[in-house]
């Protein structure tokens, strides 16, 4: 449970996923969901490698995700809400919606985290995003 914008709302737990293999086959599910499909059409699945670096992850063209997966210690980047912003710079980049974050790369990023996560997640982006005076913009 977590107080949002003033309401008691049950927010789902975030996925961890044990290789670069299930991030891969999360992220390509993730694209075919209806929700996904009907808002930004077909597409296809960005490729999945490993990252040099254990501080960062990063989208990079034509549509490769790169996340630090450390031989020992946590595989922080193996986890839901970072495969959710890299695949929302490969669905805005790859689809002509948007470059970078600015508007509607968060648009995008709702999208995406109200498909995987639900509404009360969405409404939960949502919140946070209008505190943060952050503009959205419309798909």
């Amino acid at each position: 449970m977590a107080t949002v914008g003033g309401s008691q709302v049950l927010l789902p737990a975030e996925r961890r996923l044990g290789s670069l293999e299930a991030a891969a086959a999360y992220v390509s599910r993730l694209l075919t969901l209806p929700a996904v499909v009907e808002a930004v059409g077909s597409v296809v699945p960005p490729s999945l490698r490993q990252r040099r670096g254990a501080t960062r992850a990063h989208w990079e063209p034509p549509g490769v995700i790169a996340l630090p997966v450390p031989e020992h210690g946590e595989p922080w980047a193996l986890r839901e809400t970072v495969l959710l912003h890299e695949l929302a710079h490969h669905v805005g980049e790859t689809t002509g919606r948007c470059r970078g974050h600015r508007a509607p790369f968060p648009a995008v990023v709702l999208l995406l985290a109200e498909a995987a996560l639900g509404a009360e997640a969405g409404f939960a982006l949502r919140v946070e995003y209008g505190s943060l005076d952050v503009e959205v913009g419309t798909l």
